[in-house]
This record gives C-alpha cells, structure tokens and sequence, in this order.
C-alpha cells in the first residue's frame, strides 16, 4: 500500500501540534503524518525557495540547497505565517503555496483558513486565484472525507477529492503536461466548438484574458499559458532550465480551472450525480430506488452502458472523478429519443446534497443558488448546525 507524506505547517508551535494530532486520528494508513517542524527550520525551507528563485533568475538553477518542502507529498500551510520570519514580517501561506508549486515538489498544497467567511462555500465556484489545491478551515481538518476514501458519514463537499487521490491526480496530470506542452489546451482536453460556447466568461478567460475571439482560446498551448501565469524573468529560464517544474505547476493551475470552473458549473461538463439528477431514465427500472442512485455516484458502470461512450470526457485521471459532454451527450440520437419518450412525472423527487455527497429526499434538503450564472445553479445541502455556510443571500435564490 502507498503511503503519503503529510507535513502541517503553522507559525504558532501549539496550533500546529493539535492540527498534527487531529490529522493523525482520522487519515488513516494511507498517510504519514509528519512532526510539525519548528518555525526556524519554516524559515530555512523558505529562504531556500527564494535561494532557488534568485539561482534561477542568475543562471546558476543547478544550485539547491536541502528543503523541508521537498520531502513531502501533501504540504498544509496556515494562511498567516508572521512568526517564521524574525522581524515579524507577515508572510502568507498563499504566497508560500506558489514558491512551493513552483520551486518545491510537494504534490497537494492546503492552505488553511485563508477564507474565514465560510466553511462551505454556496457560490461553488472555488478560489481559482489561489494557488492552493484546497483551501480549507481548519476546523474541518478532522473531516474524514478529507482524507479516506467513501464511505463517508457527515459533512463532506462534493467538490473534494480524497488527498491521497490528489496526488495520483496531479501526478497523471503532469504527465499530460510533459507530453502535450506545446500542444492547445483545449486540443487536449478535448474540448470541441460546442464546448466553448457554453463557458463562463471567467472560464474563458482565465486561460486566455487577452484572447479577442474563440480562436485565441484554441490558440493557448500550455507553454504559452505558463508564460502567462509566471512573472517573464522566471517563465522562460524554468521553460528551460527545470521543465519538471513547469509541468506540476501548469498541472496544478489547469485541473483547478477544470475542476472548478468548467466542471463547477456542470454546463460544460457534467459529473454523475449531476447528469442522473437531470436525466434518471439513465438508472432504468431502478429509478425509484435512493439506494440505486447514491451507488452510481462511486461507481458508474451501470450508467457507462447507458451513456454514448464519445460523449465521456476520456483524459485518464486529468478530472477527479467521471464526467460527460453535455453537448454530446444531448446530442445523441437514442439519448434524445429516450429523453423525449420518458415520463419524467413518475421520479421521486430525490437531489443531489453538495455538502455531504449523496442524494435525499427533497424534503431533507436545502436550496441555494450558486454563482456560476447559467441554468443549472439551482443546488441543494443539508446546511449543517455546526458548519457555517455562506454567502446567506444564496439560500434566499434558490426558487
């Protein structure tokens, strides 16, 4: 069994002992968790990253030093990190989650309570600034859905992927990355014209912000996207000197893009509880039966037989779990002809519940809008007492 390396990092010495501890109990044998290092040590690993980055910049990118950083798979950094640096200086564990993704090796960066408004986000739509995979409260760092695999048991957004998971991921994605570099983006992901249609104009434009029409999109290769992202001194020597490190970057910043904003919105792209929700004469003779629909959501061979096989998106583990081309997928002539013949009045009213990953009753569940502006932001959770959920107005939206 693989074991992942987990490091936790916080500026206060007794906070990040009890986060240690807390992850400790619940991540199971999946995971390593290491003794928090002293602030001191903190210090060093990150003058290191900066040493790197001046080497780079003064052609002597052959030149590390030994960094905590590297020796981990996960790293968690709290957000604020004012006592690692003498003169109290406040450094940031969103600036940190950058110098790592570019000059470090972990493969999963959490940033811990860096959004302090809510601890289940109702717009939905992520933190795609954020360098960070996750960005996460620290109270919700006992959540076992955060670290094992389903089943699970309480409060667990959809929008998570189990870490250990996260890393195979990112690994699977930088290896898309290597071979596809000066490829198009969009030719990669196997995006088609109909696709583009259909994204948000935050989508579009966060691969390409300059791009004056469509084909500007289709002309983003990930090398021209790095240069994009990265400040010009460091983009060209790392294209040249430390191509490794452009691929975990471009891997980590691209599949938060899909992720979030592209398969977020479920438009584009959509996953399968999403796609059943909306169309349940995928489940056959069991469309009655909850049971029926809470088991194809970690498992869709059922529903594989049911969809054309064009319409999934087939990138092997570029996307966290199985999704299809809505487009595509409506387009299909026995989908189409199913989807008209199917009297939709005999479903029970079950819904999909974004905070804890499975399906209730309608009765059990509460309504809210996200924040991707398009036709399918109607969502339901649970709203849990213990867990605060904002932004509040969301809820008042969902009609």
């Amino acid at each position: 069994m693989t074991t992942y390396s987990v490091l936790i990092c916080d500026d206060h010495p007794k906070v990040g002992d009890d986060w240690t501890s807390t992850v400790r109990k619940v991540a199971g044998d999946h995971y390593s968790v290491k003794d928090p290092f002293g602030n001191e040590e903190v210090q060093c690993a990150t003058k290191e990253l900066l040493n790197r980055q001046a080497a780079l910049r003064d052609g002597r990118s052959g030149e590390k030093g030994p960094c905590l950083f590297d020796e981990v798979d996960i790293l968690v950094l709290d957000y604020d990190l004012l006592h690692i640096d003498k003169s109290n200086a406040r450094h940031t564990g969103e600036a940190l989650a950058r110098f790592v993704r570019m000059f470090s090796t972990p493969q999963v960066v959490v940033v811990v309570n860096q959004f302090r408004e809510a601890q289940f986000d109702l717009s939905l739509r992520g933190h795609l600034s954020s360098h960070a995979d996750l960005n996460v409260d620290a109270a919700l760092l006992h959540e076992r859905g955060l670290w094992t695999d389903p089943p699970w048991d309480g409060f667990r957004p959809w929008h998570w992927q189990t870490l250990c998971r996260a890393v195979e991921t990112q690994k699977a994605r930088q290896s898309v990355v290597k071979d596809h570099l000066d490829e198009p983006i969009i030719d990669v992901l196997g995006m088609q014209n109909e696709d583009i249609n259909r994204l948000s104009d935050t989508a579009f434009g966060y691969i390409a912000s300059k791009a004056k029409d469509v084909q500007g999109l289709q002309d983003q290769t990930f090398k021209s996207f790095f240069h994009a992202q990265v400040s010009s001194r460091d983009a060209s020597k790392l294209l040249c000197c430390d191509q490794e490190a452009v691929c975990r970057f471009l891997a980590a910043r691209v599949g938060k893009w899909l992720e979030r904003q592209v398969l977020g919105a479920q438009d584009v792209l959509v996953d399968v509880p999403h796609l059943i929700q909306r169309y349940p004469f995928l489940l056959g003779k069991n469309v009655s039966e909850l049971e029926a629909w809470n088991a194809t959501i970690h498992d869709d061979k059922e529903i594989r037989k049911q969809v054309p096989s064009e319409s999934w998106f087939n990138l092997p583990n570029f996307l966290t779990r199985s999704a299809v081309w809505r487009q595509r997928f409506e387009d299909d002539v026995d989908i189409s002809r199913t989807r008209q013949s199917f009297d939709f009045s005999t479903v029970p009213p079950f819904v999909f519940l974004e905070d804890m990953s499975t399906f209730v009753p309608i009765e059990e569940a509460q309504g809210f809008r996200a924040g991707h502006h398009n036709a399918f932001d109607r969502r339901f959770a649970k709203c849990m007492d213990n867990i605060t959920y904002a932004p509040q107005r969301r809820l008042a939206f969902a009609e």
